[in-house]
Protein backbone atom coordinates (compact mmCIF):
# COMPACT_ATOMS: atom_id res chain seq x y z
CA UNK A 1 0.00 0.00 0.00
CA UNK A 2 0.92 3.62 -1.01
CA UNK A 3 -0.51 6.92 -0.41
CA UNK A 4 -1.36 8.89 -3.41
CA UNK A 5 0.44 12.71 -3.44
CA UNK A 6 -3.28 13.59 -1.96
CA UNK A 7 -4.32 13.00 0.96
CA UNK A 8 -7.56 11.97 0.55
CA UNK A 9 -6.84 9.34 -1.70
CA UNK A 10 -5.23 5.57 -0.81
CA UNK A 11 -3.70 3.27 -3.66
CA UNK A 12 -3.53 -0.12 -2.42
CA UNK A 13 -2.41 -3.27 -4.13
CA UNK A 14 -5.03 -5.75 -3.00
CA UNK A 15 -4.44 -9.67 -3.03
CA UNK A 16 -7.73 -12.19 -4.18
CA UNK A 17 -8.47 -15.36 -5.35
CA UNK A 18 -7.84 -14.71 -8.95
CA UNK A 19 -5.13 -12.07 -8.55
CA UNK A 20 -3.92 -8.61 -7.54
CA UNK A 21 -6.30 -5.50 -7.69
CA UNK A 22 -5.07 -1.79 -7.62
CA UNK A 23 -7.83 -0.02 -5.76
CA UNK A 24 -7.81 3.75 -4.81
CA UNK A 25 -9.86 4.83 -1.33
CA UNK A 26 -11.05 8.24 -1.25
CA UNK A 27 -12.59 8.67 2.56
CA UNK A 28 -13.10 6.48 4.82
CA UNK A 29 -16.02 4.87 6.07
CA UNK A 30 -18.64 6.61 7.96
CA UNK A 31 -20.59 4.53 10.43
CA UNK A 32 -23.16 2.03 8.93
CA UNK A 33 -23.19 3.68 5.53
CA UNK A 34 -22.54 1.85 1.81
CA UNK A 35 -19.29 3.12 0.15
CA UNK A 36 -19.71 3.89 -3.32
CA UNK A 37 -17.66 1.31 -4.99
CA UNK A 38 -17.01 2.23 -8.84
CA UNK A 39 -15.50 0.01 -11.53
CA UNK A 40 -14.49 1.40 -15.19
CA UNK A 41 -15.07 0.01 -18.79
CA UNK A 42 -12.81 -2.07 -20.67
CA UNK A 43 -9.88 1.07 -22.48
CA UNK A 44 -10.11 3.20 -19.48
CA UNK A 45 -9.14 3.60 -15.89
CA UNK A 46 -10.71 4.59 -12.99
CA UNK A 47 -9.54 8.51 -13.71
CA UNK A 48 -10.53 8.78 -17.00
CA UNK A 49 -13.81 6.77 -16.50
CA UNK A 50 -14.24 8.54 -13.92
CA UNK A 51 -12.84 11.88 -12.32
CA UNK A 52 -15.23 14.06 -14.58
CA UNK A 53 -17.94 12.74 -12.41
CA UNK A 54 -16.47 12.76 -9.50
CA UNK A 55 -14.70 16.28 -9.72
CA UNK A 56 -17.83 17.70 -10.32
CA UNK A 57 -19.39 19.66 -7.40
CA UNK A 58 -22.71 18.54 -6.75
CA UNK A 59 -21.31 15.10 -6.75
CA UNK A 60 -18.46 15.89 -4.83
CA UNK A 61 -21.11 17.65 -2.24
CA UNK A 62 -22.57 14.21 -1.46
CA UNK A 63 -19.55 12.10 -1.54
CA UNK A 64 -18.31 14.37 1.08
CA UNK A 65 -20.45 11.99 3.30
CA UNK A 66 -19.87 8.64 1.85
CA UNK A 67 -16.45 6.66 1.24
CA UNK A 68 -15.66 6.07 -2.37
CA UNK A 69 -13.82 2.87 -3.58
CA UNK A 70 -12.58 2.91 -7.14
CA UNK A 71 -11.49 -0.90 -8.47
CA UNK A 72 -9.31 -0.58 -11.39
CA UNK A 73 -9.19 -3.81 -13.56
CA UNK A 74 -5.93 -6.07 -13.74
CA UNK A 75 -3.19 -4.32 -15.87
CA UNK A 76 -5.90 -1.54 -16.40
CA UNK A 77 -4.32 1.14 -13.76
CA UNK A 78 -1.59 3.72 -15.13
CA UNK A 79 1.64 2.25 -15.36
CA UNK A 80 0.67 -1.48 -14.84
CA UNK A 81 3.37 -3.31 -16.28
CA UNK A 82 2.33 -6.44 -18.51
CA UNK A 83 1.54 -9.70 -17.43
CA UNK A 84 4.06 -12.18 -18.28
CA UNK A 85 3.71 -14.48 -21.04
CA UNK A 86 1.20 -16.96 -20.97
CA UNK A 87 -0.47 -15.17 -18.25
CA UNK A 88 -4.20 -16.20 -17.99
CA UNK A 89 -6.37 -13.33 -17.35
CA UNK A 90 -9.76 -13.81 -15.07
CA UNK A 91 -12.80 -14.47 -16.73
CA UNK A 92 -15.77 -11.37 -16.01
CA UNK A 93 -16.96 -14.02 -13.22
CA UNK A 94 -13.87 -14.22 -11.41
CA UNK A 95 -13.46 -10.51 -11.68
CA UNK A 96 -16.86 -10.13 -9.73
CA UNK A 97 -15.69 -13.25 -7.31
CA UNK A 98 -12.32 -10.86 -6.62
CA UNK A 99 -14.56 -8.05 -4.94
CA UNK A 100 -15.32 -9.30 -1.92
CA UNK A 101 -11.55 -9.01 -0.95
CA UNK A 102 -11.86 -5.62 -1.29
CA UNK A 103 -14.82 -5.21 0.68
CA UNK A 104 -13.75 -6.74 4.06
CA UNK A 105 -14.27 -3.60 5.57
CA UNK A 106 -17.29 -2.59 4.34
CA UNK A 107 -20.97 -3.45 5.38
CA UNK A 108 -22.41 -2.48 2.03
CA UNK A 109 -21.97 -0.73 -1.61
CA UNK A 110 -23.73 1.00 -4.01
CA UNK A 111 -21.97 0.21 -7.53
CA UNK A 112 -21.49 2.33 -9.95
CA UNK A 113 -20.36 0.37 -13.27
CA UNK A 114 -19.95 1.63 -16.93
CA UNK A 115 -19.95 -1.19 -19.67
CA UNK A 116 -17.47 -4.15 -18.71
CA UNK A 117 -17.55 -2.59 -15.14
CA UNK A 118 -21.14 -2.54 -15.41
CA UNK A 119 -21.43 -6.22 -15.71
CA UNK A 120 -18.93 -6.80 -13.25
CA UNK A 121 -21.21 -5.03 -10.62
CA UNK A 122 -23.89 -6.56 -11.70
CA UNK A 123 -22.22 -10.01 -11.52
CA UNK A 124 -21.13 -9.55 -7.76
CA UNK A 125 -24.73 -8.11 -6.62
CA UNK A 126 -26.54 -11.55 -8.13
CA UNK A 127 -23.49 -13.38 -5.85
CA UNK A 128 -23.44 -11.06 -3.07
CA UNK A 129 -26.90 -9.79 -3.06
CA UNK A 130 -26.36 -9.12 0.69
CA UNK A 131 -23.76 -6.29 -0.05
CA UNK A 132 -25.09 -4.60 -2.67
CA UNK A 133 -27.61 -1.75 -1.73
CA UNK A 134 -27.91 -0.60 -5.13
CA UNK A 135 -26.88 -0.20 -8.28
CA UNK A 136 -26.06 2.59 -10.92
CA UNK A 137 -25.21 0.81 -14.60
CA UNK A 138 -24.26 2.91 -17.40
CA UNK A 139 -24.02 0.89 -20.99
CA UNK A 140 -24.74 -2.71 -19.20
CA UNK A 141 -24.94 -5.42 -21.26
CA UNK A 142 -26.00 -8.56 -19.90
CA UNK A 143 -25.61 -10.70 -22.86
CA UNK A 144 -23.28 -12.89 -23.92
CA UNK A 145 -22.23 -11.71 -27.41
CA UNK A 146 -21.10 -7.93 -27.27
CA UNK A 147 -19.95 -5.57 -29.34
CA UNK A 148 -15.97 -7.20 -30.07
CA UNK A 149 -17.98 -10.21 -32.01
CA UNK A 150 -19.45 -7.24 -34.73
CA UNK A 151 -16.76 -5.23 -34.56
CA UNK A 152 -14.02 -7.85 -35.20
CA UNK A 153 -16.32 -8.67 -38.48
CA UNK A 154 -16.19 -5.30 -40.00
CA UNK A 155 -12.47 -4.62 -38.94
CA UNK A 156 -9.22 -6.51 -39.70
CA UNK A 157 -5.87 -6.63 -37.89
CA UNK A 158 -7.29 -7.03 -34.44
CA UNK A 159 -3.97 -5.99 -33.02
CA UNK A 160 -3.47 -2.82 -35.20
CA UNK A 161 -7.21 -2.07 -34.66
CA UNK A 162 -7.50 -2.63 -31.03
CA UNK A 163 -7.68 1.21 -30.57
CA UNK A 164 -10.20 1.59 -33.26
CA UNK A 165 -12.74 -1.40 -32.09
CA UNK A 166 -12.26 -0.24 -28.23
CA UNK A 167 -13.40 3.22 -29.70
CA UNK A 168 -16.54 1.70 -31.94
CA UNK A 169 -17.39 0.59 -28.22
CA UNK A 170 -17.58 3.69 -26.38
CA UNK A 171 -18.86 6.12 -29.01
CA UNK A 172 -21.28 6.14 -31.68
CA UNK A 173 -20.74 6.64 -35.37
CA UNK A 174 -22.05 10.21 -34.89
CA UNK A 175 -19.78 11.06 -31.85
CA UNK A 176 -16.88 9.65 -33.87
CA UNK A 177 -17.83 12.84 -36.38
CA UNK A 178 -18.64 15.14 -34.49
CA UNK A 179 -17.04 15.85 -31.05
CA UNK A 180 -13.23 15.33 -32.35
CA UNK A 181 -11.98 16.58 -29.42
CA UNK A 182 -13.89 14.50 -27.23
CA UNK A 183 -12.86 11.90 -29.42
CA UNK A 184 -9.21 13.00 -29.72
CA UNK A 185 -8.38 12.53 -25.81
CA UNK A 186 -9.46 9.45 -25.42
CA UNK A 187 -8.46 7.94 -28.44
CA UNK A 188 -4.43 9.14 -27.27
CA UNK A 189 -5.65 8.27 -23.81
CA UNK A 190 -6.64 4.36 -24.82
CA UNK A 191 -3.86 4.71 -27.54
CA UNK A 192 -0.88 5.87 -25.00
CA UNK A 193 -1.99 5.28 -21.39
CA UNK A 194 -3.14 1.67 -21.15
CA UNK A 195 -0.67 -1.15 -21.94
CA UNK A 196 -2.03 -2.75 -25.03
CA UNK A 197 -1.25 -6.03 -23.81
CA UNK A 198 -3.26 -5.73 -21.11
CA UNK A 199 -5.72 -3.69 -22.77
CA UNK A 200 -6.65 -6.42 -25.20
CA UNK A 201 -6.64 -9.20 -22.38
CA UNK A 202 -9.72 -7.39 -20.43
CA UNK A 203 -11.00 -7.07 -24.15
CA UNK A 204 -10.90 -10.58 -24.56
CA UNK A 205 -12.35 -11.50 -21.45
CA UNK A 206 -15.41 -9.28 -21.60
CA UNK A 207 -15.91 -10.48 -25.10
CA UNK A 208 -15.87 -14.05 -23.81
CA UNK A 209 -18.55 -13.29 -21.36
CA UNK A 210 -21.40 -15.89 -20.52
CA UNK A 211 -25.17 -14.38 -20.49
CA UNK A 212 -26.43 -13.69 -17.16
CA UNK A 213 -29.31 -15.52 -17.47
CA UNK A 214 -31.21 -12.83 -15.68
CA UNK A 215 -35.36 -12.88 -15.71
CA UNK A 216 -38.00 -10.42 -14.58
CA UNK A 217 -40.62 -11.75 -11.65
CA UNK A 218 -43.41 -12.43 -12.30
CA UNK A 219 -45.44 -12.03 -8.80
CA UNK A 220 -46.93 -15.32 -8.02
CA UNK A 221 -45.46 -16.82 -10.31
CA UNK A 222 -41.68 -17.37 -9.81
CA UNK A 223 -40.58 -14.02 -7.59
CA UNK A 224 -38.90 -16.00 -5.22
CA UNK A 225 -36.76 -18.62 -7.63
CA UNK A 226 -36.07 -16.11 -10.30
CA UNK A 227 -32.29 -15.03 -11.30
CA UNK A 228 -32.84 -10.92 -11.16
CA UNK A 229 -31.00 -8.03 -8.99
CA UNK A 230 -32.62 -7.44 -5.45
CA UNK A 231 -31.46 -3.95 -5.51
CA UNK A 232 -32.75 -0.94 -6.67
CA UNK A 233 -31.00 -0.26 -9.46
CA UNK A 234 -31.04 2.41 -12.24
CA UNK A 235 -30.15 2.07 -15.74
CA UNK A 236 -27.97 4.79 -17.39
CA UNK A 237 -27.54 5.46 -21.17
CA UNK A 238 -26.93 8.29 -23.69
CA UNK A 239 -29.54 8.30 -26.61
CA UNK A 240 -26.52 8.28 -29.44
CA UNK A 241 -25.02 5.82 -27.39
CA UNK A 242 -23.98 2.23 -29.33
CA UNK A 243 -25.10 0.36 -26.03
CA UNK A 244 -28.73 1.47 -26.19
CA UNK A 245 -30.18 -1.23 -27.15
CA UNK A 246 -28.54 -3.45 -24.84
CA UNK A 247 -29.52 -1.68 -22.27
CA UNK A 248 -32.86 -1.60 -23.00
CA UNK A 249 -32.44 -5.20 -23.26
CA UNK A 250 -31.52 -5.26 -19.54
CA UNK A 251 -34.21 -3.20 -18.51
CA UNK A 252 -36.64 -5.28 -19.95
CA UNK A 253 -34.96 -8.49 -17.59
CA UNK A 254 -35.10 -6.39 -14.40
CA UNK A 255 -38.06 -6.12 -11.82
CA UNK A 256 -39.78 -2.92 -12.96
CA UNK A 257 -40.46 -2.02 -9.64
CA UNK A 258 -37.12 -2.01 -8.78
CA UNK A 259 -35.71 -0.36 -11.93
CA UNK A 260 -35.62 2.96 -13.51
CA UNK A 261 -34.10 3.68 -17.01
CA UNK A 262 -32.21 6.74 -18.13
CA UNK A 263 -31.91 7.99 -21.40
CA UNK A 264 -30.12 11.04 -21.45
CA UNK A 265 -30.35 13.66 -24.58
CA UNK A 266 -27.91 15.38 -25.95
CA UNK A 267 -25.64 12.28 -24.98
CA UNK A 268 -23.62 9.59 -26.24
CA UNK A 269 -21.79 6.65 -25.22
CA UNK A 270 -19.90 8.63 -22.05
CA UNK A 271 -22.79 9.69 -20.25
CA UNK A 272 -20.22 10.32 -16.91
CA UNK A 273 -18.01 12.75 -18.75
CA UNK A 274 -20.40 14.11 -21.28
CA UNK A 275 -23.34 14.90 -18.88
CA UNK A 276 -21.51 14.77 -15.84
CA UNK A 277 -24.43 17.24 -14.05
CA UNK A 278 -27.42 15.46 -14.70
CA UNK A 279 -25.76 12.50 -13.85
CA UNK A 280 -24.49 13.85 -10.49
CA UNK A 281 -28.42 15.00 -10.04
CA UNK A 282 -29.94 11.81 -10.86
CA UNK A 283 -27.64 9.90 -8.63
CA UNK A 284 -28.68 12.11 -6.04
CA UNK A 285 -32.26 11.33 -6.24
CA UNK A 286 -31.45 7.92 -6.70
CA UNK A 287 -29.71 7.75 -3.55
CA UNK A 288 -33.00 9.48 -1.75
CA UNK A 289 -35.07 7.25 -3.07
CA UNK A 290 -32.58 4.46 -1.36
CA UNK A 291 -33.34 6.50 2.08
CA UNK A 292 -30.26 8.24 2.41
CA UNK A 293 -31.52 11.50 2.01
CA UNK A 294 -28.82 12.90 4.47
CA UNK A 295 -26.76 15.89 3.00
CA UNK A 296 -28.90 16.23 0.06
CA UNK A 297 -30.49 19.54 1.13
CA UNK A 298 -29.74 23.21 0.55
CA UNK A 299 -30.10 26.60 2.02
CA UNK A 300 -29.83 29.87 0.79
CA UNK A 301 -29.14 32.86 3.47
CA UNK A 302 -30.61 35.63 2.58
CA UNK A 303 -29.21 37.84 5.56
CA UNK A 304 -25.98 37.54 7.41
CA UNK A 305 -25.58 35.84 10.31
CA UNK A 306 -22.35 37.58 12.14
CA UNK A 307 -20.51 35.45 15.03
CA UNK A 308 -20.94 36.54 18.39
CA UNK A 309 -18.23 34.39 19.86
CA UNK A 310 -14.81 32.99 17.89
CA UNK A 311 -16.24 29.73 17.43
CA UNK A 312 -18.74 30.43 15.73
CA UNK A 313 -18.93 30.24 12.12
CA UNK A 314 -19.96 33.63 9.67
CA UNK A 315 -23.37 33.16 7.55
CA UNK A 316 -22.98 35.86 4.46
CA UNK A 317 -26.15 36.58 2.31
CA UNK A 318 -25.96 33.69 -0.46
CA UNK A 319 -24.34 31.62 1.80
CA UNK A 320 -24.87 27.66 0.73
CA UNK A 321 -26.37 25.78 4.39
CA UNK A 322 -26.35 21.89 3.58
CA UNK A 323 -29.40 20.36 5.45
CA UNK A 324 -29.31 17.01 6.11
CA UNK A 325 -32.98 15.50 5.93
CA UNK A 326 -35.27 17.56 7.83
CA UNK A 327 -33.81 17.59 11.22
CA UNK A 328 -30.09 17.28 10.56
CA UNK A 329 -28.22 20.29 9.88
CA UNK A 330 -24.01 20.52 9.28
CA UNK A 331 -21.92 24.04 9.54
CA UNK A 332 -24.27 25.98 11.76
CA UNK A 333 -23.34 26.76 15.29
CA UNK A 334 -25.20 26.62 18.87
CA UNK A 335 -25.65 29.88 18.55
CA UNK A 336 -27.32 29.65 14.85
CA UNK A 337 -29.29 26.74 16.30
CA UNK A 338 -31.03 28.90 18.72
CA UNK A 339 -31.31 31.78 16.28
CA UNK A 340 -33.18 29.46 13.84
CA UNK A 341 -35.18 27.96 16.69
CA UNK A 342 -36.36 31.10 18.28
CA UNK A 343 -37.63 32.28 14.27
CA UNK A 344 -41.65 31.76 14.10
CA UNK A 345 -43.52 29.68 13.02
CA UNK A 346 -41.05 27.34 15.73
CA UNK A 347 -42.81 26.25 18.85
CA UNK A 348 -41.99 24.19 22.11
CA UNK A 349 -40.79 21.09 20.99
CA UNK A 350 -39.55 21.55 17.93
CA UNK A 351 -35.71 20.74 17.08
CA UNK A 352 -32.50 20.08 14.75
CA UNK A 353 -29.87 17.82 14.98
CA UNK A 354 -26.27 19.45 14.14
CA UNK A 355 -22.88 18.58 13.97
CA UNK A 356 -21.16 20.01 16.66
CA UNK A 357 -18.46 22.65 16.31
CA UNK A 358 -16.50 21.90 19.21
CA UNK A 359 -16.46 17.92 18.80
CA UNK A 360 -15.98 17.42 14.99
CA UNK A 361 -17.85 13.86 14.01
CA UNK A 362 -19.93 14.66 16.61
CA UNK A 363 -23.72 15.98 17.04
CA UNK A 364 -25.70 18.22 19.37
CA UNK A 365 -29.62 18.22 19.66
CA UNK A 366 -31.26 21.67 20.06
CA UNK A 367 -34.72 21.73 20.83
CA UNK A 368 -37.04 25.00 22.05
CA UNK A 369 -38.66 24.57 25.53
CA UNK A 370 -41.35 27.40 25.65
CA UNK A 371 -42.89 27.78 29.60
CA UNK A 372 -45.34 30.39 30.17
CA UNK A 373 -43.89 33.89 28.60
CA UNK A 374 -39.86 32.05 28.74
CA UNK A 375 -38.99 31.07 25.39
CA UNK A 376 -35.53 29.05 24.97
CA UNK A 377 -33.47 26.71 23.40
CA UNK A 378 -31.91 23.69 25.24
CA UNK A 379 -28.64 21.50 24.04
CA UNK A 380 -28.33 18.15 23.89
CA UNK A 381 -25.05 16.35 23.23
CA UNK A 382 -25.41 13.39 21.29
CA UNK A 383 -23.09 10.61 23.03
CA UNK A 384 -21.59 7.91 20.31
CA UNK A 385 -19.92 4.66 21.21
CA UNK A 386 -16.98 2.50 19.44
CA UNK A 387 -19.29 0.45 17.37
CA UNK A 388 -21.46 3.48 15.96
CA UNK A 389 -24.35 3.49 17.96
CA UNK A 390 -25.54 6.75 19.56
CA UNK A 391 -27.13 7.88 23.19
CA UNK A 392 -28.12 10.84 24.66
CA UNK A 393 -28.79 9.37 27.73
CA UNK A 394 -27.70 5.83 28.79
CA UNK A 395 -30.48 3.86 29.25
CA UNK A 396 -31.29 3.80 25.46
CA UNK A 397 -29.23 3.48 22.25
CA UNK A 398 -29.94 3.95 18.61
CA UNK A 399 -28.03 2.65 15.71
CA UNK A 400 -28.81 5.30 13.60
CA UNK A 401 -29.88 9.31 14.37
CA UNK A 402 -33.60 8.49 12.67
CA UNK A 403 -33.60 5.84 15.37
CA UNK A 404 -32.91 8.51 18.05
CA UNK A 405 -35.31 10.85 16.84
CA UNK A 406 -38.29 8.25 16.33
CA UNK A 407 -38.04 7.47 20.28
CA UNK A 408 -37.95 10.76 21.57
CA UNK A 409 -40.63 12.17 18.86
CA UNK A 410 -42.94 9.45 20.93
CA UNK A 411 -41.40 10.01 24.71
CA UNK A 412 -39.87 12.81 26.53
CA UNK A 413 -37.82 10.18 28.52
CA UNK A 414 -34.62 11.69 29.05
CA UNK A 415 -35.61 15.51 27.39
CA UNK A 416 -37.84 18.54 28.84
CA UNK A 417 -40.31 17.66 26.67
CA UNK A 418 -41.59 15.41 23.48
CA UNK A 419 -40.24 16.39 20.11
CA UNK A 420 -42.75 17.76 18.00
CA UNK A 421 -41.54 18.75 14.72
CA UNK A 422 -38.42 19.42 12.94
CA UNK A 423 -37.08 23.37 13.20
CA UNK A 424 -39.91 25.30 10.87
CA UNK A 425 -38.07 27.72 8.13
CA UNK A 426 -41.40 28.33 6.76
CA UNK A 427 -44.54 28.30 6.38
CA UNK A 428 -45.18 25.08 4.60
CA UNK A 429 -47.88 22.30 5.36
CA UNK A 430 -46.86 19.08 6.89
CA UNK A 431 -48.68 16.89 4.46
CA UNK A 432 -45.76 17.41 2.11
CA UNK A 433 -42.87 16.90 4.98
CA UNK A 434 -41.14 14.39 3.15
CA UNK A 435 -40.83 16.29 -0.09
CA UNK A 436 -37.39 17.84 -0.03
CA UNK A 437 -37.88 21.69 -0.01
CA UNK A 438 -35.71 24.31 -0.15
CA UNK A 439 -35.29 26.82 2.75
CA UNK A 440 -34.16 30.37 3.37
CA UNK A 441 -32.76 31.57 6.19
CA UNK A 442 -34.78 34.96 7.07
CA UNK A 443 -34.32 38.66 8.08
CA UNK A 444 -36.72 39.04 11.06
CA UNK A 445 -38.83 41.70 8.30
CA UNK A 446 -39.43 38.64 5.79
CA UNK A 447 -43.04 37.82 5.91
CA UNK A 448 -42.47 33.90 5.16
CA UNK A 449 -46.65 33.97 4.84
CA UNK A 450 -45.85 36.17 1.49
CA UNK A 451 -43.03 33.85 0.31
CA UNK A 452 -45.86 32.68 -1.64
CA UNK A 453 -46.59 35.54 -4.00
CA UNK A 454 -42.77 36.79 -3.92
CA UNK A 455 -41.96 33.74 -5.50
CA UNK A 456 -44.88 34.04 -8.28
CA UNK A 457 -45.06 37.80 -8.48
CA UNK A 458 -42.94 40.23 -10.27
CA UNK A 459 -42.42 42.59 -7.38
CA UNK A 460 -39.23 45.11 -7.33
CA UNK A 461 -39.52 45.46 -4.15
CA UNK A 462 -38.94 41.55 -3.65
CA UNK A 463 -36.87 40.16 -1.17
CA UNK A 464 -36.20 37.06 -3.00
CA UNK A 465 -34.18 37.83 -5.59
CA UNK A 466 -35.72 36.82 -9.78
CA UNK A 467 -32.63 34.41 -9.45
CA UNK A 468 -33.51 32.60 -6.74
CA UNK A 469 -37.69 32.99 -7.22
CA UNK A 470 -36.34 30.64 -10.76
CA UNK A 471 -33.87 28.68 -8.71
CA UNK A 472 -36.37 27.47 -6.33
CA UNK A 473 -39.61 27.17 -8.92
CA UNK A 474 -37.35 24.69 -10.13
CA UNK A 475 -36.23 22.57 -7.28
CA UNK A 476 -40.17 22.45 -6.45
CA UNK A 477 -40.53 21.36 -9.64
CA UNK A 478 -38.01 18.91 -9.13
CA UNK A 479 -39.60 17.69 -5.27
CA UNK A 480 -42.66 16.97 -7.81
CA UNK A 481 -41.42 14.95 -10.16
CA UNK A 482 -39.51 12.93 -7.35
CA UNK A 483 -42.16 12.34 -5.18
CA UNK A 484 -44.18 10.64 -7.76
CA UNK A 485 -40.67 8.14 -8.14
CA UNK A 486 -39.93 9.52 -11.59
CA UNK A 487 -36.43 10.59 -12.82
CA UNK A 488 -36.54 13.94 -15.15
CA UNK A 489 -32.99 15.01 -15.69
CA UNK A 490 -33.87 16.05 -19.94
CA UNK A 491 -33.88 12.50 -20.51
CA UNK A 492 -36.28 9.96 -21.45
CA UNK A 493 -37.87 7.81 -18.87
CA UNK A 494 -38.62 4.63 -19.74
CA UNK A 495 -39.95 2.85 -16.42
CA UNK A 496 -40.67 4.24 -12.55
CA UNK A 497 -38.67 2.53 -9.83
CA UNK A 498 -40.37 2.22 -6.48
CA UNK A 499 -38.41 4.47 -3.43
CA UNK A 500 -38.45 3.28 -0.28
CA UNK A 501 -39.60 5.87 2.60
CA UNK A 502 -37.06 6.19 5.15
Amino acid sequence: MYLNSCSLFQEHDIETPHGVLHVTMRGTPKGNRPVILTYHDIGLNHKSCFNTLFNFEDMMEITQHFAVVHVDAPGQQEGAPPFPTGYQYPTMDELAEMLPSVLTQVNSVIGIGVGAGAYILTCFALNQPSLVEGLVLINVDPCAEGWIDWAASKLTGWTSNLVDIVMAHHFSTEELTDNQELIQTYRLHIAQDINQDNLALFCGSYNARQDLGIERPVVGLNENTVKTLTCPSLLVVGDTSPAVEAVVECNSRLNPTKTTLLKMADCGGLPQVVQPGKLAEAFKYFVQGMGYRNHMYTAVALCNFSPRRSDEHTILLGDRLHIISEWLFERITRKNAEQLLMLPPNYSGCFLIRESQSRPGSYSLSMRQDGGHVHNVKHYRIHQLHNGWFYIHQSHYFSTLTQLVDYYSRSSNGTYCQLTEPCLLHNSSRAVAHRPTPVTIQRSSLNWRDLSSQLNGSNQESLVSEGLRETMKAYFYWAGCITLGNYRVNCTVFSRTQQKTN
